[in-house]
C-alpha cells in the first residue's frame, strides 16, 4: 500500500462522516418537496428527451439568480450610495469583497456537489436549501438598521451580501451542473440552455420593470428611486419570487433524479485538497483554459456596466422611472427573438463562431449609442429620438447577451464531454464553478473600479436628475464605452481560439458511448 493511501484514509473517513450528517439534514428538508421520487439507480446516461414540465421547471430554477442580478445590476449600489449615503468607493469595496468571497466558495461547492451523496441525488438538496436561504437574505439586504455610520453601513452591506451570495452559490453551482447532465445531445443541450437563459432574462427584466413602474414612481417624498422604504418593499418581493421559483424547480425535476449521474469515488466534502486536484485536472483541458480567458474579459465588463447602468439611465440620459420601466418592451422582444433564432443558428454555425459574433456585438453596441452622445451627434435629453435609440440599443444588447449566455452554457457542456473522454471523470460542478469563479472575481473588481469612478465624478447622495455637472456625466460615458468595448474585443480574441466543432463533439460522444458499452 502506498504511503499516500495510508495518509488519505483518515481524511476520507472524516469527509464521509461529514457528508453523512449533511445528507441526513438535507433528506429531512428535501423530502417535503420530492415525495414520490424514485430511488436513484446507476445510469449509463442513455437518457430520454426531457418533457415540457421537466425542461421548464429546470429553467425556472434560474430565477433566484436572475433576482439577484436584478438587485445588484439595477439597484444595490445606487441604493446604498444615493439613498443610504454610503460613499461610492466603500460601496464598490463592499461589493468587491462579497464577490471575491463568492469566487472562493464557488470551486469548493462545485467539488462538494460533484461528490455529494444522498437518496435525492447530488444536486437537488443543495439547490433547494441554497435557494431558500438566498430568498431570506434579499429581505436583509434592503433593510439595514437605522442610524448606522458610514462604516456601520459598509459592514452591513458587506456581511449581508456575503451571506446572500454564499447561499446562492450553494443553489446555483449544482443547478448549473445539473443542466449539463440532463441530456448528452448536442442540440438538446442548446435547447435546455436556451430555455434557462430565456427564463432568467424574462424574470430579470420583468422584476425591475415592475419595480420601476409601480414601486419607484415619484410621490410626496420626491423621486421614488431615492426613498428607502421602496427598497424594503422590493426586497420582500424579490424574496417571495426566488422562494417560489426554487421550490417549483425542485418539484418539477424530481422525476429526473434517478437518471442523473451519481457521485463516483470517495464521498465529497469541503476539502481543499480535493478542490485543488479537481481544478488541476480541469485546467489541463485547452478549450477550458481559453474559455476562462473569455470569461475574464466579459466579467470585468459586466462589473462596470451593472454598477453604472442606473446612474447612466438616471443622470446621463435623464430618463424617468416610467421610461426605464419601458425598456422591458425591447428586452422582451429581444429575448424571445434570441430564443427563436439561436437554435437555428446553432444548427448552421458552430458554437465558437456564434460566441465570437456575440462578443463583437456587445463591444460595438456599447460604442455607437453613448459615443454619439459624447460626440454631440444626438439631440438634447428629453427628445423622442434619444429614447427611441435607447430602445434600439437595449434590444441589440439583450439579443447579443442572451445569445452569448445560451451558447456559453451549451459549449461548456460540450467541453465537459471532451474532458470526460480525456480523463474519465465527470466534473460538471467544477467546470461551472470555475466559470463563475472567474466571472465573479472580475465582476467584483469592475464594481470596485466603478464605485471609485462614482466618487471621482462627484455624484453625491440624493442628487436629482439634471443636477449633476456635465463633466461628471462625460466621465461616466467615456468610462462605459472605453472599458466595455475594449473588453468585448478581448473576449472575442479568446473565443476565436476555442476548437470544438459539431463534428468534434459527435466524435467525442461516439467514443464515450463505446466506452460505456465496454464498461
Amino acid at each position: 500500500m502506498r504511503l499516500r493511501d495510508c495518509a488519505e484514509r483518515p481524511i476520507m473517513a472524516q469527509a464521509h462522516a461529514h457528508n453523512k450528517c449533511a445528507a441526513e439534514f438535507f433528506d429531512c428538508t428535501f423530502s417535503l418537496c420530492c415525495t414520490g421520487a424514485r430511488t436513484a439507480v446507476e445510469s449509463k446516461r442513455h437518457m430520454r428527451p426531457l418533457t415540457g414540465l421537466e425542461k421548464w421547471a429546470y429553467a425556472t430554477g434560474n430565477i433566484p439568480y436572475a433576482v439577484k442580478d436584478a438587485a445588484f445590476v439595477h439597484f444595490i449600489v445606487f441604493y446604498y450610495t444615493q439613498v443610504q449615503g454610503l460613499s461610492g468607493s466603500l460601496a464598490g469595496l463592499a461589493a468587491f469583497i462579497a464577490l471575491s468571497w463568492d469566487a472562493v466558495t464557488d470551486p469548493l461547492v462545485g467539488s462538494w456537489s460533484d461528490g455529494y451523496r444522498s437518496r435525492w441525488g447530488r444536486r437537488h438538496p443543495l439547490i433547494l436549501v441554497g435557494g431558500l436561504g438566498t430568498a431570506v437574505m434579499f429581505i436583509a439586504l434592503f433593510s439595514p438598521p437605522a442610524g448606522l455610520s458610514q462604516w456601520g453601513m459598509f459592514a452591513w452591506f458587506t456581511a449581508t451580501a456575503i451571506v446572500l451570495r454564499t447561499f446562492l452559490t450553494i443553489n446555483f453551482i449544482p443547478y448549473q451542473a445539473m443542466g449539463a447532465e440532463l441530456s448528452p445531445d448536442y442540440d438538446e443541450r442548446t435547447t435546455i440552455a436556451r430555455a434557462r437563459v430565456a427564463m432568467a432574462w424574462l424574470a430579470g427584466m420583468l422584476l425591475p420593470a415592475f419595480a420601476l413602474y409601480f414601486i419607484f414612481q415619484p410621490g410626496v417624498e420626491g423621486d421614488g428611486r431615492l426613498v428607502a422604504q421602496n427598497y424594503s418593499t422590493y426586497g420582500w418581493i424579490s424574496a417571495a419570487l426566488a422562494a417560489l421559483a426554487v421550490v417549483y424547480c425542485v418539484w418539477g425535476t424530481r422525476s429526473v433524479i434517478a437518471r442523473l449521474p451519481r457521485a463516483s469515488g470517495a464521498p465529497g466534502g469541503f476539502g481543499l485538497r480535493r478542490t485543488v486536484d479537481d481544478f488541476r485536472v480541469a485546467l489541463a483541458n485547452r478549450n477550458f483554459r481559453v474559455s476562462i480567458g473569455a470569461n475574464l474579459a466579459f466579467g470585468m465588463a459586466a462589473g462596470v456596466y451593472t454598477t453604472l447602468a442606473l446612474y447612466m439611465g438616471t443622470y446621463f440620459w435623464e430618463f424617468s422611472s416610467t421610461q426605464l420601466a419601458g425598456l422591458v418592451v425591447p428586452t422582451f422582444i429581444a429575448t424571445v427573438l434570441a430564443f427563436a433564432v439561436i437554435a437555428r443558428l446553432g444548427r448552421r454555425f458552430d458554437k465558437p463562431a456564434l460566441l465570437c459574433f456575440c462578443c463583437l456585438g456587445i463591444a460595438l453596441n456599447t460604442l455607437w449609442f453613448t459615443g454619439a452622445r459624447l460626440l454631440g451627434l444626438l439631440p438634447e435629453n428629453g427628445h423622442a429620438l434619444v429614447y427611441s435609440l435607447q430602445l434600439l440599443n437595449t434590444a441589440i444588447g439583450v439579443l447579443t447577451i442572451v445569445s452569448l449566455h445560451t451558447v456559453t452554457a451549451s459549449l461548456t457542456a460540450d467541453i465537459l464531454d471532451e474532458n470526460e473522454l480525456a480523463t474519465g471523470r465527470r466534473q460538471e460542478g467544477v467546470f461551472f464553478a470555475a466559470g463563475t469563479f472567474i466571472q465573479k472575481a472580475t465582476t467584483g473588481f469592475g464594481t470596485l473600479v466603478a464605485g471609485v469612478v462614482i466618487d471621482i465624478a462627484d455624484i453625491r447622495a440624493g442628487s436629482e436628475p439634471g443636477s449633476v455637472a456635465q463633466p461628471s456625466l462625460d466621465l461616466l460615458g467615456i468610462f462605459m464605452i472605453g472599458i466595455i468595448s475594449a473588453l468585448g474585443i478581448v473576449a472575442w480574441v479568446f473565443a476565436r481560439r476555442i476548437r470544438l466543432s459539431r463534428e468534434d463533439h459527435q466524435r467525442i460522444r461516439r467514443e464515450l458511448s463505446v466506452r460505456g458499452q465496454v464498461s
